[in-house]
């Protein structure tokens, strides 16, 4: 046996190993996905609902005295919870999301933001991510961005949702965690 021979069997053994140790990493974010799969239910508790409140008004507190009562109903009027969270997971890396009224649409896992018509029928560019176990979904559009990082706590059945909306017009982003039960 030559040591080009020995070299290459080596090499050849080495990407072997090397892609036996990618398989479960695939399988595990893919399991991973699939448990986000599922029509999700707003909780509508008190904690929800203070969340929410409480990031809407350590934003409101930052602005000038004369709008800020103003603005703080109007962030109140706008900022609605989502009554359902629909994941539709359709393979390794597809997954077609709907929150609330907006979508579905159909994302790729990390890949380029795709453009949607938004519910005010603006243009808002998406993008879904599986971070850390967590969907990382990101909205750009004319007036701001949102980000929405999705976790499941398993145990509980819960979805939680942490949004952090920012906009131009305001001195902060908002920042709130909404919670969701698996509807059955």
């Amino acid at each position: 046996m030559t040591l080009g021979t020995k070299i290459g069997l080596g090499a050849g053994a080495a990407l072997l190993a090397l892609s036996s140790l990618a398989a479960p990493a695939a399988r595990s974010q893919t399991s991973a996905l699939e448990s986000f799969d599922g029509t999700w239910i707003f909780n509508d508790g008190p904690r929800d609902r203070r969340s929410r409140d409480a990031g809407i008004d350590a934003v409101a507190d930052q602005l000038n005295l004369f709008i800020r009562e103003i603005a703080r109903g109007e962030m109140r009027r706008r900022l609605t919870p989502e009554a359902r969270i629909v994941i539709d997971v359709r393979g390794e890396t597809r997954v077609a999301l709907t929150i609330g009224d907006f979508g579905p649409h159909a994302l790729e896992l990390g890949g380029p933001a795709r453009t949607f018509p938004g519910p005010d029928g603006h243009p808002i560019q998406a993008r879904l991510e599986l971070r850390a176990g967590r969907l990382v979904e990101r909205e750009v559009h004319g007036e701001g961005d949102r980000t929405n990082v999705l976790s499941l706590n398993g145990a509980a059945g819960r979805l939680t949702m942490a949004a952090r909306i920012g906009a131009s017009q305001l001195p902060a982003d908002i920042r709130y965690r909404l919670t969701y039960h698996r509807a059955r």
